[in-house]
């Protein structure tokens, strides 16, 4: 907290828990999964009942099924929470031969095994063990001692059982399967501003979450942080949150995808992605038990299978999010991923 108070003082501070706040209130996440179940419906001949709080009951003919945000009734709860536990989900991803990136479980007080794999070099991540989205705690391009120590305060705010985990090379992506069918792909790019040349980059920050927030959710379902994965982004490119970039200049804001908004997310044609990838892509989720799951993983060559290419699965959803898919650059050529997961559960119900 105070690398933040010191690097954007405490003004911008203020400004960003209202932003946050208003972020809660107005809960966009609700209103953009009411427009995909919507559309998904109109698609498959259906009629979508709001029963409030994010729940959407959803007829056909004599056919109903019931759905909250994103969540289905496909798979059952114990086996999505499962899915939360990156320990657990580690050790039976392993077991199916799935590649990941080298990881290593450490405890807030005792660092020894951390900070010996990272004296070997490469670029790290660290993350709380369990219980965390949209990207909290997450601290990404670990590299120093001092890097750790940061990121470790950051994490153990949500955590105290903390991993360390080797960043993937290539670009990351986002799969969406059901039932061993690949339905979508999008490849996400990390948060960014355009400097107009007058802005800092913590004004253009705040500008884009006022965007976000005024486009309820179609421009990005939570708002961008200067926090410390944002912090260390800008200090390797040389810049701070006071810096004003000229006109033009793209300015990469964190190395976590998590916080990315429509702007940074592009549809991929699912014919892009090798047999062998989707293959690799099944057995990670089938090790979870899931039928419908969203596949984080990171990869040079969507075109090869991860273990020729050199990628990795980064983690399994559970509850996969299906904006991912609608909030995209273009999304006039968003894949109607919704449409065909509910035509599975009428088909379960008939």
């Amino acid at each position: 907290m105070l690398d933040l108070v010191g690097a954007v003082g405490l003004r911008h501070m203020m400004r960003r828990r209202r932003q946050e706040r208003a972020l809660a209130h107005l809960y966009p996440g609700m209103a953009v999964n009411r427009r995909i179940w919507e559309r998904a419906a109109a698609q498959r001949g259906a009629e979508v009942r709001d029963l409030g709080g994010g729940r959407f009951e959803i007829h056909r003919d004599e056919a109903v099924v019931e759905v909250w945000m994103h969540v289905t009734p496909l798979d059952d709860e114990a086996t999505r929470q499962r899915a939360l536990d990156k320990a657990i989900c580690h050790r039976l991803l392993t077991d199916a031969g799935v590649a990941l990136p080298e990881q290593i479980g450490f405890e807030v007080a005792d660092l020894r095994q951390a900070r010996r794999a990272l004296a070997g070099g490469g670029t790290w991540v660290v993350k709380p063990a369990s219980g965390t989205s949209s990207g909290q705690g997450v601290t990404v391009g670990v590299q120093s001692e001092d890097d750790l120590r940061r990121a470790v305060v950051r994490a153990s705010r949500s955590d105290s059982n903390l991993i360390l985990e080797r960043q993937a090379a290539g670009d990351e992506y986002r799969l969406l399967l059901l039932d061993g069918e690949l339905l979508g792909a999008v490849r996400r790019h990390p948060p960014r501003v355009v400097g107009d040349g007058r802005s800092t980059i913590a004004e253009l920050i705040e500008e884009e979450n006022r965007r976000r927030l005024l486009l309820e959710g179609d421009a990005g379902l939570v708002i961008v942080t200067l926090d410390l994965d944002a912090l260390q982004t800008l200090e390797r490119a040389g810049l701070g949150p006071r810096s004003v970039p000229s006109k033009g200049t793209v300015v990469t804001i964190k190395g976590s995808r998590s916080q990315a908004g429509a702007a940074e997310a592009e549809t991929v044609p699912v014919g892009s992605v090798s047999d062998e990838l989707v293959a690799e892509a099944r057995r990670a989720v089938e090790a979870l038990g899931l039928r419908l799951a969203g596949i984080d993983l990171a990869t040079p060559d969507l075109g090869r299978s991860l273990a020729a290419a050199g990628g990795a699965v980064i983690e399994i959803n559970g509850t996969p999010g299906l904006h991912y898919h609608y909030l995209v650059r273009d999304p006039e050529g968003a894949e109607q991923v919704a449409s065909r997961i509910l035509e599975r559960m009428f088909a379960a119900n008939a």
